[in-house]
């Protein structure tokens, strides 16, 4: 039986995309779509306003616990663009491969990506559209919380926050037609 060159086609971008998806591999450790959604909760699609009330109530019902924003598509596709987190302090020790967690990158800034697997030095994260684990591992010292919530907003918050600012008498917010950007 000979292939179609659209089916020969089919096939190698089939064979490609399970090679480069799904599992990256940091030795004999996986990452996985399963093992994320076992461990970690999943988005619940929501609005802005009603994500950032729910957000509000379950931090002011756990002390400590914070909430983040997720921006960009480094845990596709389980958490999309502008998903609302809630994060949680449970102990590092407790952490289990899977679990998504916040920790702060070399540069300062917040990262949401899975947790992979132990290490001697720390534990090695990566987000899930990623093909390669973080640069630097997640330590104490720059462990920030586990995500306990999820929340998938239909509009970008920022979006939200200004149309909401602008429609109350007396806010001067400028609005660009079409959504642009500045």
């Amino acid at each position: 039986m000979s292939l179609s060159p659209r089916h020969l086609l089919i096939t190698a971008l089939l064979i490609g995309s399970s090679i480069w998806s799904g599992c990256a591999s940091l030795g004999d450790a996986k990452l996985s779509l399963a093992s994320v959604a076992a461990l970690s909760p999943a988005p619940v699609a929501t609005t802005a306003a009603a994500g950032a009330w729910d957000a509000r109530q379950f931090v002011a019902g756990h002390p400590g616990a914070e909430i983040a924003l997720g921006t960009g598509d480094s845990m596709l596709p389980f958490y999309k663009n502008n998903t609302l987190l809630a994060v949680t302090k449970l102990p590092i020790a407790q952490l289990k491969p899977g679990m998504t967690v916040v920790f702060k990158s070399a540069e300062g800034w917040p990262v949401a990506h899975a947790v992979v697997e132990r290490t001697a030095e720390g534990w090695v994260t990566q987000g899930l559209h990623n093909s390669q684990a973080d640069p630097m591992v997640m330590t104490e010292q720059n462990y920030v919380g586990v995500v306990a919530r999820a929340y998938q907003l239909d509009v970008n918050p920022m979006f939200a926050l200004a149309q909401s600012l602008s429609s109350h008498r007396g806010n001067n917010v400028a609005m660009l037609a079409g959504g642009g950007t500045l």
